[in-house]
């Protein structure tokens, strides 16, 4: 840093803290939530215009960045209890998608014409936020058609027992995973990196209260008897042994087959995976079996598009 300019006094130097950053404006500002047509959508331009006309991406270019700009505006703010939270909604067709970000993990609740559901239920800790967020959103969790989890580690299916206990949602998980709900622990863990492998004890430690599932998946099964929304759910062992995928029109909630980026709009391997391999085949078998998917909803950070999916594919080959 130069000197300051003449006549003006030098800054006082203030180290970061929680205190002094401007994590978010002192009031809530609208979300934007685009909608997309069937031209618009491919080249990620919304149609119509956004509530906030200066939302504009500021970071560089990433890998799949220019499909997924209009997607939605993330709004990051820093919790009570310190943790950061990020909410995010995006518009596809009829449906609404609004991703709650808790800590580290994501809990989608998507709404529709005939009502809504979640996709996960973050962390044991993190329950009763979920819980808040859902009355801010005017959304009464007793009225959720299901809480469908895209697998049982905890920082997904261990925020299940206090909805259903609270408001009698009902619970849907894979059928491999049954054991793991069944003590409240997590499974095999085999870190990717050295992120994974810091936080390795601790996620081994992990505990969530047991549970079982009102309703085990344990093949491709219709989703709209379940939660009223149009689609499938397809089992796809590998992060766990009864991972879910959701397939909902040109959206895919994905758990942690992959993730999205920490830092731009990439996708990325997942920190926890014990067969590389066989994890990059699932995706690649995922895109042939679902040509019609254009936006991944991730368990962690995303979403990102399907471009950006096929480059991560293509770099890892």
């Amino acid at each position: 840093m130069g000197p300051a300019p003449p006549g003006r006094p030098p800054r006082p130097f203030r180290p970061f803290s929680a205190t002094n950053a401007s994590l978010h404006p002192p009031r809530e500002r609208p979300m934007l939530a685009p909608r997309f047509d069937d031209a618009s959508f491919a080249r990620g331009r919304p149609r119509g215009t956004a509530r906030h006309p200066r939302a504009e991406p500021t970071a560089g270019p990433h890998r799949g960045a220019p499909a997924l700009l209009g997607l939605g505006l993330a709004l990051v703010t820093l919790g009570a209890s310190g943790c950061a939270t990020a909410t995010t909604h995006t518009s596809i067709g009829e449906l609404e998608v609004v991703t709650l970000r808790e800590e580290h993990a994501n809990v989608h609740l998507v709404r529709g014409p005939r009502g809504s559901f979640l996709v996960d239920a973050g962390l044991p800790g993190s329950a009763a936020r979920i819980e808040a967020r859902l009355l801010e959103l005017e959304v009464d969790p007793a009225a959720l058609r299901a809480v469908v989890l895209t697998h049982g580690h905890a920082d997904h299916a261990g925020g299940a027992p206090h909805l259903r206990e609270r408001h009698g949602v009902t619970l849907v998980a894979g059928r491999g995973d049954e054991g793991m709900l069944a003590e409240g622990r997590n499974g095999e863990l085999c870190p990717t990196g050295r992120r994974a492998r810091r936080r390795l004890e601790g996620d081994r430690a992990a505990r969530f209260p047991p549970f079982a599932a009102d309703v085990w998946i344990a093949e491709e099964t219709p989703l709209e008897p379940l939660v009223g929304v149009p689609g499938r759910v397809r089992v796809l062992p590998g992060h766990t042994p009864g991972s879910l995928v959701l397939l909902v029109g040109r959206a895919a909630f994905v758990g942690d087959l992959f993730r999205g980026a920490i830092v731009g709009r990439s996708a990325e391997t997942h920190f926890y995976m014990c067969d590389l391999e066989d994890n990059r085949a699932d995706v690649r078998a995922l895109l042939d079996a679902a040509p019609e998917v254009e936006v991944f909803f991730t368990g962690h950070f995303g979403p990102v598009t399907r471009e950006a999916v096929e480059a991560w594919l293509d770099e890892a080959s």
